[in-house]
Parts: C-alpha cells; structure tokens; sequence
C-alpha cells in the first residue's frame, strides 16, 4: 500500500477554505481540501433564510476567477 505524504491540510470547503485552496493553488503549494458534505453545504443551506450581498458585484466572485 502506497501513503502519500500531504503536508498542507485545508479543512473545510466554505467561502474561507474554497479561498484558501485557491490561493495555495496559485503559489504551487500542494493540499489536500476536506469538506463533510458539499462545497460550501452550511453556508447553502444552514446559515441564512435569504441572503442578500450588499457590497459590489465584483467583489463576491472567487480567487483567481475573472468577474463576468
């Protein structure tokens, strides 16, 4: 049996971890991203009955990711 070694753990798949994960991408830093359930499942569907981004369209998109 073959173990592979992961020395950067990003725990969580939420807006911070998605980032996190994003970041360490650009900069060729390998990592593993450990979610329970779907990307972002919590923030989906726990947290708010509605949600409503107050500030600019442009600042709500994810790293790395142009802006429609």
């Amino acid at each position: 049996m073959m173990v592979e070694t992961i020395e950067t753990l990003v725990v969580g798949a939420g807006q911070a971890g998605i980032a996190a994960s994003a970041h360490l991408t650009r900069h060729g830093i390998p990592h593993l991203v450990l979610e329970k359930d779907r990307i972002a499942e919590s923030w989906r569907t726990r947290r708010w009955d509605s949600l409503v981004a107050n500030g600019p369209a442009w600042h709500d998109c994810f790293p790395g990711m142009q802006f429609p």
